[in-house]
């Protein structure tokens, strides 16, 4: 069983057509099927329907796609075997929020560089909703993020912890000297929020929707660091914000978590990759470096 077979397999697969795959690959059409042909009369099953121009994975296909996976990951990991980790070349992609990116990744990125330094980390932040798009088209390699639990089985999850989301403020502000407060006594303070497509943002609207409360923010913006900034030089401004953001802030000294008993947030922490994915050494090497980085307290 060639190794080029298994390749050409999977990317058949992915992109649902020889052409596409010839043409990915560098390859003639002709020769794509040739070695489509050749695997599927090594295994015995057809791997494909072929129904006019439409090419779709049969039961047995879809079966044989983790095979494949494996097979090619062992042999990307053989091949490395005898090559220290230093002398490994490429671009590992990951994405990840500009919360996590803010708060975590100061340490991740020195800690692969050390470890692979001529392998190129591209760093790249979005929304939850377009790192899962980005990692479904193979345009990222993994993702590290917080959200609801992903239980999306197209997705690998190596990693998830719990995070709570706080309600924040200045020291200054007469609420941070509060030992209980209500979210009802929240309501018509200037708040500092998320745009609406943040995962913590439309956490906080829906306890609010719970409550039959509702809050109006005279500012909405995609950067916690800006956020902080503005509390920080805003004492009366809140924002809503995951608990790490505040513990990693230049700022740290000058917020205080508003102690809101009836309105507790979680969200979790998780690092996943598609389970479609090649994982070459380059991106073990980032999701060990991410993983140690992910189990030591903030």
């Amino acid at each position: 069983m060639e190794i080029r077979n298994l390749t050409t397999f999977l990317k058949v697969t992915e992109l649902k057509s020889f052409s596409k795959a010839a043409e990915a690959l560098d390859y003639s059409q002709s020769a794509v099927t040739v070695q489509i042909q050749q695997l599927e009369r090594e295994l015995g099953v057809q791997l494909f329907d072929r129904i006019g121009k439409n090419v779709l994975i049969t039961q047995y296909g879809r079966d044989f796609v983790a095979y494949a996976r494996d097979v090619i990951s062992a042999v990307a990991r053989a091949g490395a075997f005898a090559t220290a980790s230093g002398d490994l070349t490429g671009t590992v992609r990951v994405g990840t929020l500009d919360s996590l990116m803010t708060a975590s990744f100061s340490d991740i990125i020195p800690a692969f560089h050390e470890h692979f330094p001529h392998v190129i980390a591209n760093i790249h932040g979005d929304s939850v909703a377009g790192l899962k798009d980005l990692l479904i088209k193979n345009e990222l390699d993994l993702i590290y993020t917080l959200d609801e639990q992903q239980l999306d089985p197209q997705f690998i999850k190596v990693y998830e912890a719990p995070e709570d989301i706080v309600i924040v403020t200045n020291v200054e502000n007469p609420l941070a000297q509060k030992s209980r407060v209500k979210l009802a006594d929240l309501v018509g303070h200037p708040f500092v929020l998320m745009n609406r497509n943040n995962a913590y943002r439309d956490q906080f609207d829906r306890e609010l929707a719970r409550q039959g409360l509702s809050i109006d923010p005279f500012c909405e913006l995609e950067s916690d660091v800006l956020a902080l900034r503005l509390i920080w030089e805003n004492p009366e401004y809140l924002s809503v914000l995951p608990r790490y953001t505040v513990q990693k802030s230049i700022h740290e000294q000058h917020l205080a978590i508003i102690p809101v008993k009836d309105c507790e947030m979680h969200q979790y922490r998780q690092l996943l990759y598609h389970k479609n994915k090649v994982i070459t050494p380059q991106i073990q090497g980032m999701l060990d470096t991410i993983l140690d980085a992910a189990k030591k307290p903030f």
